[in-house]
């Protein structure tokens, strides 16, 4: 039903009646060289996936797993080119609390080898869900990426490499990585690269995890370091930070964003508040226009708040501006909401398909503002 929702209305954008979305939607095409926002994106970010204990239980009490809970979302996240998002915890097969080895449990949720808050492992059946629901990109630096140990975010990266999915923020023990995930987005080259402010207090021996704070090098030394390697055309940062249901960001994600920005960030999309909060601009010394979504909100969990059910999907264009620079272009966000059924379960749905999702919108409007509706105007309610 909603993938033919979403594929239907994707089509009013295209061909004879393109006319008709660009005078209806105000959908204008870039003029510094991207693709025009009627176009198919070329990126879509979602915020926090986080399975929290009942999502888990009901995948462990159907056959489809996890799968249930993405189905409604699809179609959005399938529109672009390259979706990413954020795992809020460990995939790791079989790993105990402490990063032990243990015993295979005869389900996917077990309260134990398999658990939730507050020391997240989520059956890594999941990698293969995420990608069959059109993700292609995961951040794996967050607060929770040390829940299972250094055992933890190996078994971690293994299960999303299998399922065909990038990474980015952490490495297995002795590899040898920039941290980044390189990826083709509109025949440009886009390093994706991943931090997180904390890890809940484990301590992070092996250097498996990307700090936002306080490393040598540092985030935008980094980010420098990405855009002098040949065949490297933008970087993208996706920093874990913020205070937890706060819809302001606080001065210290402001700084980090001026300073990616300046650094040569094309794009700043955050995680971790858990809630919306703003989108915007800003400019770099250079005078590039960046976009920064301080955070995206949670893409699905068990928090039923209205600011906490509530999110949305990003997308962008990747372009070049008149000097020929890769620039991030034409930022616009569609509202989700998350939604429990009785056959369903947990799960989450563009929220201009749900009956209670008329409260969401508002909300995103409320945060995000009016300007960047989307992700084109065909797709906006």
């Amino acid at each position: 039903m909603f993938s033919n929702v979403f594929r239907g209305k994707a089509k009013v954008c295209i061909g004879a009646v393109l006319g008709l979305c660009l005078a209806v939607a105000s959908c204008a095409p870039s003029s510094e060289g991207g693709a025009g926002s009627c176009a198919r994106p070329d990126l879509v970010f979602g915020g926090d996936v986080l399975l929290h204990q009942i999502i888990q239980s009901e995948a462990a009490a159907r056959p489809t797993g996890f799968a249930p809970a993405f189905e409604g979302i699809s179609a959005a996240l399938s529109r672009a080119d390259l979706a990413i998002v954020n795992l809020e915890g460990p995939a790791a097969r079989d790993v105990l609390p402490g990063g032990r080895q243990g015993r295979s449990p005869a389900t996917i949720f077990d309260n134990r080898v398999y658990s939730g808050y507050p020391q997240f492992n989520f059956h890594p059946s999941i990698a293969t869900v995420l990608a069959s629901a059109g993700v292609d990109v995961v951040q794996t630096a967050n607060n929770h990426a040390l829940d299972r140990g250094a055992l933890g975010v190996d078994r971690t990266l293994e299960a999303l490499r299998a399922a065909g999915l990038s990474t980015t923020g952490t490495r297995a023990r002795g590899e040898a990585t920039n941290w980044a995930a390189l990826r083709q987005v509109n025949g440009q080259t886009i390093a994706f690269l991943s931090c997180t402010f904390s890890t809940n207090g484990l301590r992070d021996g092996r250097d498996q995890v990307l700090g936002c704070y306080g490393n040598a090098p540092s985030i935008p030394n980094l980010i420098q370091s990405l855009n002098s390697q040949p065949g490297v055309d933008g970087v993208i940062l996706l920093p874990h930070w913020g205070t937890e249901y706060s819809r302001s960001p606080n001065p210290r994600q402001r700084r980090l964003a001026q300073a990616a920005a300046d650094a040569g960030a094309i794009a700043v999309v955050g995680a971790h508040p858990h809630v919306l909060q703003p989108l915007t601009i800003v400019t770099s010394q250079d005078g590039r226009q960046v976009p920064v979504a301080y955070s995206l909100g949670n893409l699905i969990s068990s928090q039923w708040a209205l600011e906490r059910r509530t999110g949305a999907l990003l997308y962008l264009d990747i372009g070049r501006d008149e000097a020929g620079r890769t620039r991030a272009l034409n930022p616009r966000y569609l509202p989700t909401r998350v939604e429990r059924f009785v056959e369903r379960g947990v799960a989450v749905f563009p929220a201009a398909t749900l009956p209670n999702g008329p409260r969401s919108i508002a909300h995103a409007r409320a945060v995000l503002g009016d300007a960047m509706v989307g992700p084109d105007g065909c797709l906006a309610r």
